[in-house]
């Protein structure tokens, strides 16, 4: 083997041919300029057109070409309604089954560590997603009460347990907090994230510049992003006007019980998360989990 040649990584060899023949079906110039370094769930890679503007592109081996077009279209229809995601410029499939889009290049930073000013601005975001209900087949109010009770093997409630005391001593927690108000209705009609963390939240000159990774966005009740943000402000020890500014606002929305049903499926999803991905943080996410559980309860 000639020792200058290189060898060739077999994601980034799929995803130039992605690139060639997502140029081909659209018309387009793109260019593979690199991977980008964010995220640990699925992998973006940067793209350039021949006078160096950035794009982003994401593809997977899941999913369907109806499925990404129908997003495609829903990505249109909440841009059109003002919702701060950036436009798709392509999105389909390949030859052999790889779906695809490929969107805007959003400038700015995630606004990770948030603070109180950028908290006031991820809060006017998730306000904006009040009555926008894009996409009522994707009903993610029943998937967080399923989160929160299921404890089927696979479930993120059944691998909390698994944990063995910690993990008993967790769901206890959340079904005391849940047992304070009782069963609980969430409202629905509005758009949720579904993932609406600061990583997702790109911040530029004092403005929230563009809410990306929507690919799993359904309709149900805002509060359910809400506790997606806080439970993140819980974990990552934020500042406490932090956690009352997210915590007031979920609040305003649908009332204490349905943030605490929320939080206590946000919980153990970000367990089964950090599990997989960060096991070395889990011990002390589950402090930080505990101290979430006994603020919503103390207030109620």
């Amino acid at each position: 083997m000639n020792q200058n040649t290189a060898a060739v990584d077999p994601l980034t060899e799929a995803t130039r041919q992605v690139v060639a023949e997502l140029n081909r079906a659209h018309g387009l110039t793109l260019a593979l300029h690199s991977r980008c370094p964010a995220g640990v769930q699925s992998g973006a890679w940067r793209l350039t057109d021949p006078n160096g503007r950035p794009a982003i592109l994401k593809w997977s081996t899941e999913g369907s070409t109806a499925q990404i077009l129908h997003r495609a279209s829903t990505v249109a229809a909440l841009r059109a309604a003002g919702y701060p995601t950036p436009s798709w410029l392509a999105a389909g499939a390949t030859v052999g089954g790889r779906i695809y889009h490929v969107q805007e290049f959003v400038p700015g930073t995630a606004s990770h560590p948030l603070t109180a000013p950028a908290a006031d601005l991820l809060i006017n975001t998730l306000e904006h997603q009040a009555g926008l209900d894009p996409d009522p087949a994707g009903d993610r109010n029943a998937e967080v009460g399923s989160t929160a009770f299921d404890e089927s093997e696979g479930r993120p409630r059944h691998t909390v347990r698994q944990l063995g005391s910690p993990g008993r001593a967790l769901i206890a927690h959340y079904e005391q907090l849940l047992d304070v108000y009782g069963p609980v209705h969430l409202p629905g009609g509005d758009m949720v994230h579904g993932d609406f963390n600061t990583c997702n939240v790109f911040l530029h000159q004092g403005r929230v510049s563009g809410v990306i990774d929507v690919e799993a966005l359904g309709s149900g009740t805002r509060v359910i992003d809400y506790a997606c943000l806080l439970r993140e402000a819980y974990a990552e020890d934020y500042d406490v006007a932090v956690r009352l500014r997210l915590r007031r606002a979920a609040e305003a929305v649908a009332g204490p019980a349905a943030l605490a049903l929320c939080a206590t499926a946000a919980a153990f999803f970000i367990v089964e998360f950090k599990l997989r991905h960060q096991p070395t943080s889990v011990g002390r996410t589950l402090t930080r989990l505990h101290q979430l559980a006994a603020d919503l309860t103390r207030s109620a």
